[in-house]
């Protein structure tokens, strides 16, 4: 059975702005992509978390705009299997999450939004589509 280890993570982007006049209520929109993709011998596997909240508005011009884009390195030993890298999916989510909510706290805490926190996606390996490499 293959094992799944972080080695590292990278922050690759992080924005925020608040222009919200007064404190009180805000509605918020979430958006998220989450992907992990394997290098060819199936070592090592990056995966990508984007998540992005903003106030909702019909406009471009937002008030308030938080997205955070990390990237995760890990090590797989053994050999994976499509069943272990549905399993992979959902534990590279689970363990790159925290990073990206810690970040994105403290600029909002920074920026005036102490009690903000990124909303956990909900994610199930039998959801998990996983992608081929086109053949020849």
């Amino acid at each position: 059975m293959a094992q799944l280890n972080m080695l590292s993570y990278k922050l690759r982007d992080l924005q925020f702005f608040n222009k919200l006049e007064a404190a009180g209520q805000v509605q918020l929109e979430n958006s998220f992509s989450f992907s992990v993709n394997y290098t060819a011998d199936n070592t090592r596997c990056m995966a990508t978390l984007y998540q992005c909240v903003k106030d909702k508005t019909g406009s471009p011009d937002h008030n308030f705009f938080v997205s955070v884009e990390l990237a995760g390195i890990f090590e797989v030993t053994g050999e994976p299997t499509d069943e272990d890298k549905r399993d992979f999916h959902v534990m590279c989510y689970q363990q790159l999450f925290p990073y990206a909510e810690m970040l994105a706290k403290q600029v909002c805490a920074a920026g005036g939004m102490p009690n903000f926190l990124l909303l956990r996606q909900k994610m199930s390996r039998d959801n998990v589509v996983l992608n081929r490499p086109a053949g020849p």
